[in-house]
């Protein structure tokens, strides 16, 4: 349950991250071709809410049943998380995107070191609070 919770406080927030991105792509007109001009922007976000929300709890999923599987409460604790190792490694996970998109969208920097910081945050400290309860 933990990582469905991580996973669904990911969706929540990747859901504003694209929400963002899709106004902001939608008024250059490069979606005009995929999705007609006289659609409302804000129901174009109802299908970006749905897929984050599937997506990032089926990935919470994952990884929580790799947490338990693998044990990985049982290592020692770093950083306010009790498993450090595991904290680490999704650190490290999270900041993978981050160079490619750096060269492909500069102007979003913000962006994605927000989702970095947040999938680190929930997956590496939250997510193993919550396995322990």
């Amino acid at each position: 349950m933990a990582g469905w919770a991580a996973g669904y406080a990911m969706s929540l927030i990747a859901t504003a991250a694209l929400t963002y991105l899709a106004f902001q792509v939608r008024s250059t007109g490069i979606f005009d071709r995929f999705i007609d001009p006289e659609v409302p922007s804000a129901l174009f976000t109802i299908p970006i809410s749905i897929g984050t929300l599937v997506v990032w709890t089926m990935i919470g999923l994952m990884i929580g049943s790799a947490y338990e599987l693998g044990d990985l409460g049982e290592q020692r604790a770093l950083l306010g998380s009790p498993s450090g190792p595991f904290a680490v490694a999704m650190i490290i996970v999270g900041f993978l995107p981050i160079p490619p998109l750096l060269v492909l969208f500069r102007q979003w920097w913000w962006l994605w070191l927000s989702q970095s910081v947040s999938f680190a945050l929930l997956f590496g400290w939250a997510m193993p609070l919550l396995a322990e309860r």
